[in-house]
């Protein structure tokens, strides 16, 4: 199966919440709450996908299927949101469920690793959700030090485990 990866452009801000949506189906039901899921503002989301394709700094990568349709999504540069000193992150790595396992999620690690290298970066962070065991095990095999792990909270969407990468 061939993928095309390459810059999300505004025109895909609705397609993207609509994966955003589907990957937190699949992925986060039974830990984020169910009205979290259920009442998912898409028009929100299409305005935080149009606001990071703005933001110079960060990069927002779409992945296309072979019919053209958006089938995941990766983002890297300036942190989203904060954590120490750090100034480079991948902020978004989603990709919906009959896409994972396949290699594509490393190329989207890859690609970002290399830009933020090529932006003369030597290191960056990953967040990922404390209770996405098969996000932590992709980041651990990508080589991803834990460097931090949130408190539990009664809303599990919160707490977030945080890896540590050397550019490569």
């Amino acid at each position: 199966m061939q993928f095309k990866i390459r810059l999300a452009t505004a025109e895909n801000c609705g397609e993207l919440a609509q994966v955003k949506r589907k990957v937190w189906e699949t992925t986060y039901r039974g830990i984020y709450p169910d009205e979290k899921i259920d009442n998912f503002d898409f028009s929100l989301q299409e305005k935080k996908f149009a606001e990071i394709i703005a933001d110079k700094s960060i990069n927002l990568y779409a992945v296309f299927d072979e019919n053209g349709s958006i089938i995941g999504y990766m983002s890297c540069g300036r942190p989203l949101r904060k954590f120490k000193d750090y100034e480079q992150e991948i902020g978004l790595l989603y990709l919906l469920a009959p896409y994972q396992g396949n290699g594509l999620g490393k190329r989207l690690f890859l690609l970002a690793n290399e830009r933020i290298k090529n932006n003369g970066y030597n290191e960056f962070f990953i967040s990922c959700n404390k209770y996405n065991l098969k996000a932590q095990k992709f980041y651990e095999k990508m080589g991803g030090i834990k460097i931090h792990t949130d408190e539990g909270a009664e809303d599990k969407s919160i707490p977030q485990v945080k890896y540590h990468y050397h550019v490569t």
